[in-house]
């Protein structure tokens, strides 16, 4: 029964570790594609055939991951002062108005609960794009908007990144698997927004992903970009994520925090096993390849050591 037992436990660590690893490279994955097609909707095929790089959505997001490893916990204080240093040492590409006004509030010395903006133009995507290390942590609302109100201090956007953790940890839990939607798992967990709302007309849509982005649209506003991502990800099987990019990037607009968004998803989802190898051998080229890799191994080992 104890080696049972113990076999059960490995099994649950390794599938873990699969979904971790799925989950970040395949974000810096649809990071890399989305940024080198935004706001062009020609493209076809061709994912591989120029330079890789990756923009904030990746970097804020391993700078979370860096965080967490340092602290074994979520502290909001904390990740603001590693998006600040990795700001003053000029490692983020790509920063939106929201998130670049909130780092140089804090690089002025503004508190980490106050530096983030206000108002309808909050409403960015810069807090989702960066949530998803906190999936795997399990943690309570106030959390994750604490973490978010570092650069966005909005309700939207507040439930965008809710949307995002909830999403991983459908994948996490066993909730959601292949063949069913997922939109329904996030109605019932998200507040009364305009977030909810366009999930609930997307999860009765059944056009392409590509048709879907330019009906609704495919902005930086985070009621476009949470839930495109969302869409396109439940789409997720084996072989299916080069069709699924491709078919974020033809919808136009904001077309690299939507992929990573929906590889973030995508990825926990499927896991690091699925990803196919000629996306693999291309993440080796980029130029923070070395960093992704150790963080990303850093971070397996912070979230196994507390489960």
């Amino acid at each position: 029964m104890l080696i049972m037992g113990i076999e059960k436990q490995c099994k649950i660590f390794m599938e873990l570790q699969d979904r971790v690893k799925g989950c970040f490279y395949t974000g810096a994955i649809g990071d890399c594609i989305g940024g080198y097609f935004e706001n062009n909707t020609r493209a076809s095929g061709g994912f591989l055939n120029f330079e890789w790089q990756l923009s904030d959505d990746t970097q804020l997001t391993l700078a979370t991951c860096e965080s967490i490893i340092a602290t074994k916990g979520i502290s909001a204080e904390n990740i603001a002062a590693r998006f600040l240093l990795w700001f003053n040492e000029n490692r983020i590409t790509g920063l939106g108005s929201s998130t670049l006004g909130a780092l140089k509030a804090l690089q002025v010395g503004g508190h980490w609960a106050l530096a983030g903006r206000q108002g309808e133009y909050a409403a960015g995507n810069g807090a989702a794009m960066r949530i998803a290390p906190l999936a795997f942590w399990e943690p309570g609302r106030q959390a994750i908007a604490d973490v978010c109100r570092i650069t966005h201090r909005n309700d939207e956007a507040y439930a965008g990144a809710l949307a995002v953790v909830e999403s991983i940890q459908a994948s996490i839990n066993g909730r959601w698997h292949d063949g069913a939607k997922l939109i329904p798992f996030l109605l019932e967990a998200l507040p009364d927004t305009q977030v909810r709302d366009r999930l609930i007309a997307l999860n009765n849509e059944t056009a392409p992903i590509s048709e879907v982005g330019r009906k609704y649209g495919n902005s930086g506003f985070v009621v476009d970009t949470v839930p495109l991502a969302v869409y396109a990800a439940q789409y997720a099987t084996a072989g299916s994520l080069p069709e699924i990019f491709e078919e974020i990037v033809k919808s136009g607009g904001d077309t690299d925090t939507i992929c990573a968004i929906a590889g973030n998803i995508a990825g926990a989802h499927l896991g690091y096993g699925q990803l196919p190898l000629l996306y693999k051998s291309k993440l080796h080229t980029i130029k923070e390849a070395a960093l992704l890799e150790r963080l990303v191994e850093e971070f397996i080992e912070v979230v196994l050591a507390v489960r």
